[in-house]
């Protein structure tokens, strides 16, 4: 079984990683924002579908992190 914490929006600034299962296929498309230390995201996402989603058909999982090495600077 997978370990993982759903998260609301609005807390994901508190976080440096964060993931996202986004339903696909749909015309109403939906997404979850959870943490886990687990390995293998897509397990972990199928886990979050069938608990909280089960009538989800197509989804994918969207890495998201909050990284100050992407800042742009003007060098010169």
């Amino acid at each position: 079984m997978a370990q993982y914490q759903l998260i609301e929006k609005h807390d994901i600034e508190h976080h440096n990683e964060y993931f996202e299962v986004r339903t696909t296929q749909t015309d109403n498309p939906r997404s979850l924002f959870f943490i886990t230390n687990e390995e293998n995201l897509e397990d972990t996402a199928a886990s979050i579908i069938t608990d909280h989603l089960p009538d989800a058909k197509h989804w994918t999982v969207i890495p998201h992190r909050k990284d100050r090495d992407n800042l742009m600077y003007d060098t010169q």
